[in-house]
């Protein structure tokens, strides 16, 4: 795919870079019982707060929620510009899934 890209707007790559941003990231582990780690999905507070989470880092960041395929845990990972911003909104989801699904 990068090398289309690439070749379709006949660019170097060192040129092609400087477009891309890079966030910090964080991900934090919530710790659900292990039959609710799909329930995420259905509770609306927490779909709610995910939405509005998404929506604050749409074009800034990004938001990423997923069940840990092996492990009793649901996967909390937010990038966005400021580090310190960014664990305080991750760690306020991840409470709140393990409040509501434990």
């Amino acid at each position: 795919m990068l090398i289309l890209v690439i070749l379709k707007n006949k660019e170097k790559l060192s040129k092609l870079k400087q477009i891309v941003k890079i966030y910090p990231q964080v991900l934090i582990n919530a710790k659900v019982a292990s039959n609710k780690k799909d329930k995420y999905k259905e509770d609306e507070e927490i779909k709610e707060k995910i939405e509005k989470i998404e929506e604050e880092f749409r074009g800034s960041g990004r938001v990423l929620i997923r069940p840990s395929g092996t492990e009793s845990l649901v996967r909390v990972m937010i990038e966005g510009e400021n580090q310190e911003y960014i664990s305080k909104k991750a760690r306020d989801l991840a409470d709140l899934i393990e409040k509501k699904l434990n």
